[in-house]
């Protein structure tokens, strides 16, 4: 698979050079991440997206929750860093959502813990908002399969396969995002990756059928969404599907 170089930093931001290389290289290890946040959140806890913020796709979103069953829509947000999407969905949405964001930096959580408490409350009073400190590319002592009816992917796909070890863990976090779905349940991927190259991947990692929407041009670069949907139970299958997470809790509160 070839990869388009570097990875696609948003222009506003100040960045030594050799930071940048440090993180570019080591996009997999949790403790360069931990000291990418701590420099990001020296002036206090802020946002930070890879590729493009909420609005960019805030249609696409809440046009895919519209398709998703009635009552509480439960999102896991993969990789959330200190992005604004999970958060801005919560805000944003009309149904109740029950959001996970999920990361493996306790710094970026710590961040978007205190983002959460400084934001407005969500659009419907019952939503909640949590955070996770896991490994998305193992999510079994944290979720059970088929807890979620939408997982979102921003980037963190991406980060994976500019690794060494990048297509295996790649693999590995497709292959979890669809363990966690509900039948029927959505995997979105967020990538600036043509389909000519993360197609066949995501067919090969999810052994499921891949649909790509053009989200836009966005400070010239073109990117895509790959929805992943997961298959639905037939009789004879009798995996345990379990709404419920591990030591989720509510609300502001809800990091753990």
């Amino acid at each position: 698979m070839i990869l388009k170089e570097p990875f696609p930093f948003l222009p506003h931001i100040n960045y030594h050079r050799f930071e940048q290389e440090d993180l570019l290289h080591r996009m997999d290890q949790r403790d360069a991440w931990d000291r990418f946040y701590s420099e990001k959140g020296a002036s206090g806890p802020q946002h930070f997206d890879w590729f493009f913020g909420y609005r960019a796709v805030s249609g696409l979103l809440l046009s895919t929750l519209q398709g998703l069953p009635s009552g509480e829509t439960r999102i896991l947000d993969v990789g959330c860093g200190t992005s604004a999407l999970g958060l801005e969905l919560y805000r944003d949405s009309p149904r109740q959502l029950h959001v996970s964001c999920l990361d493996f930096s306790p710094l970026a959580l710590d961040s978007l813990h205190q983002l959460l408490w400084d934001s407005p409350p969500p659009r419907h009073p019952l939503s909640q908002l949590c955070c996770h400190l896991a490994d998305a590319t193992n999510l079994r002592d944290t979720f059970k399969s088929g807890s979620f009816h939408l997982v979102l992917d921003k980037g963190t796909c991406d980060t994976l396969l500019r690794c060494p070890r990048g297509p295996d863990r790649a693999k590995q976090l497709v292959a979890e995002c669809l363990r966690v779905l509900r039948p029927g349940g959505k995997l979105l991927q967020f990538s600036d990756e043509d389909p000519d190259a993360r197609v066949p991947f995501l067919e090969q990692a999810g052994g499921v059928g891949v649909t790509v929407t053009e989200v836009g041009h966005i400070n010239g670069v073109c990117y895509y969404v790959y929805t992943l949907v997961q298959r639905l139970l037939n009789s004879t299958d009798s995996r345990e599907q379990s709404p419920e997470g591990k030591g989720l809790k509510s609300g502001p509160d809800g990091l753990d």
